[in-house]
């Protein structure tokens, strides 16, 4: 009989503490969606670009997007093929299009990405160039290119017909990134148009997208720019590492799934990460993470 009682009273404690701890859950979850409501858009953007500023990004509210800083700390990471390489372990599932060419006595690259960044789904431009030399390009490791040397950059990135967002700036390395959204890469299509300062850098950059694959109809060049689109990469792409792949797509999958899911009471991104910074912090790192953001590969 004893031991009954003891059993019960066991029981009931147990009950008494769950429900203790969902009701102050749901006092936390609470707050915090009132905070959330009461708190101005700038007070928002200002705390979210102070915690991802360390990783060398920046919030643009009315664009929606995550977008690389100028002056990040990637920039003195430079870039090689072995980046492109361990993607997949960085739970990014990307196309990659590197365009390698010479000028001025020097070797450039300009590559474009496209894909699964982890939680989000995005593209870069990346501007690079190292010393000539008697290596294969692709077995060149580049450095960014100098402010002086940053070319003026637009994209657009289009997800089955439907534009995800638009970007122009000068940059030697031009991206950006939608949070929550889930992609394969062959649903996600880039428009770029790249300015030249000289028609002698234009030439040689055009010479390259034709050894690339690129034929003249797939270039539209007018004055000192060129346009063209990354669908289906011209080039050879990184090992495939297919099980690493799929298994960074099934995780980043999921991550999308948990965030909407946390979220849904939120339509806003600003409003959903003021939350998740409020609530969820162990979120916000997984975000920070995975994919590009929290990438130390550039």
């Amino acid at each position: 009989m004893n031991i009954k009682c003891i059993v019960y009273g066991c029981i009931a404690l147990i009950l008494v503490l769950i429900i203790v701890i969902c009701f102050l859950c749901h006092q936390r979850h609470k707050k915090a969606k009132c905070k959330v409501q009461s708190r101005s858009d700038q007070e928002k953007v200002r705390d979210i670009n102070e915690v991802l500023k360390r990783f060398g990004f920046a919030y643009s509210l009315p664009k929606n997007i995550f977008y690389s800083l100028e002056d990040s700390w990637q920039r003195k990471m430079g870039y090689g093929k072995i980046y492109d390489e361990m993607a997949p372990t960085m739970n990014m599932v990307i196309d990659c299009e590197p365009i390698y060419f010479e000028y001025d006595n020097h070797r450039y690259l300009i590559e474009l990405w496209k894909g699964q960044y982890g939680i989000t789904t995005g593209a870069e431009v990346g501007i690079y160039k190292a010393d000539l030399s008697e290596k294969e390009p692709e077995r060149i490791f580049y450095q960014a290119v100098s402010d002086e040397e940053q070319l003026l950059v637009n994209m657009t990135l289009w997800k089955n017909g439907k534009k995800l967002f638009q970007r122009g700036k000068f940059h030697w390395w031009l991206t950006g990134f939608v949070l929550g959204e889930f992609s394969y890469p062959g649903e996600l299509m880039l428009e770029v148009s790249i300015s030249f300062t000289e028609p002698e850098m234009l030439e040689a950059f055009v010479k390259g997208c034709y050894r690339a694959g690129y034929l003249p109809d797939n270039l539209h060049i007018w004055c000192n720019r060129v346009e063209f689109r990354l669908a289906v990469p011209k080039t050879r792409q990184p090992s495939k590492r297919r099980c690493r792949r799929k298994l960074a797509q099934w995780q980043n999958y999921w991550y999308c799934k948990l965030y909407c899911r946390v979220t849904k009471g939120f339509e806003r991104t600003i409003d959903k990460l003021d939350y998740l910074m409020q609530t969820y912090p162990m979120i916000v790192r997984m975000i920070l993470k995975k994919g590009r953001i929290g990438s130390k590969r550039k």
